[in-house]
């Protein structure tokens, strides 16, 4: 996947492109919690999206962004 090609991240796809990696679930909370992204329900916080996931290790944006997609998709 490259990139957010519907742009439900927001400005938030462009920090994961520049975030260090590896990283984890923990480490994106705290840097964008307050990112919004939209969801079939609106729009949710990363941190909301992300709470259903335990502290995994991503090893690049698009593992992040597959994750969020995945998770905003159910």
């Amino acid at each position: 996947m490259a990139g957010d090609p519907d742009g439900r991240l927001g400005d938030l796809d462009n920090a994961l492109e520049t975030h260090a990696y590896p990283t984890t679930t923990n480490e994106l909370v705290e840097s964008y919690g307050d990112s919004r992204i939209e969801t079939q329900q609106g729009t949710e916080s990363l941190e909301d999206v992300l709470a259903s996931t335990d502290d995994q290790t991503f090893v690049s944006a698009d593992d992040v962004r597959s994750r969020i997609l995945g998770l905003i998709h159910r």
